[in-house]
């Protein structure tokens, strides 16, 4: 693997939420950063659906 990739950062920070834009959109900067941008309701329904599945495995 190269060097550039095992050194890459992801970061995530939410953005309200818009009609017509896409879920997410990366913003590359030059030492292999991303800045990943997600859509606030996006996040919103993943935690959602994260604990309703952390609560199932836990009541089995």
């Amino acid at each position: 693997m190269p060097a550039s990739r095992k050194s890459a950062k992801v970061f995530y920070t939410l953005r309200p939420s818009r009609e017509g834009l896409p879920p997410f959109s990366d913003i590359k900067l030059p030492g292999g950063t991303v800045i990943r941008r997600v859509d606030e309701a996006i996040h919103r329904k993943a935690l959602s659906n994260a604990a309703k599945a952390l609560k199932e495995r836990l009541d089995r």
